[in-house]
């Protein structure tokens, strides 16, 4: 009997958590998006990055480097950089999940052995820890 009420109570809280409070209103745009002024296609707003794509042997190779210069730890910024703009979804994946164990416990040894594998089979080997 406890026990179902216990559960019903984690339940409860977990229906609450879900359901809670009114949305957020969506952001305003920026002003400067607003502008009165034309702005030519060839000349892009200075605060959008320009799109590109990076494949799996470049990734590769951008994470070895950045492992080398850190003395084996990954550096967020490189990584996010991956995440972003990697072909592969399945290589974006390990370089947010890294992101997000390093932002928590400060390591991600998980993450990193499967980008090692991965990076094994695109030809560009990336040295252990």
């Amino acid at each position: 009997m406890k026990l179902l009420l216990v559960t019903a109570a984690v339940a409860a809280v977990l229906l609450a958590a879900g359901c809670g409070g009114a949305r957020k209103a969506p952001a305003q745009p920026s002003p400067a998006r607003h502008s009165p002024a034309w702005q030519s296609p060839a000349l892009p707003d200075a605060t959008a990055s320009a799109p590109f794509s990076l494949t799996r042997r470049e990734a590769c190779r951008e994470l070895r480097d950045d492992l080398a210069r850190n003395q084996g730890d990954p550096d967020i910024p490189m990584l996010r950089r991956i995440a972003d703009h990697v072909s592969a979804p399945r290589m974006a994946a390990y370089a947010r999940t890294a992101v997000r164990d390093i932002d928590h416990t400060g390591v991600a040894p998980i993450p990193l052995a499967l980008f090692r594998d991965e990076c094994a089979r695109a030809g560009v080997r990336i040295p252990g820890h």
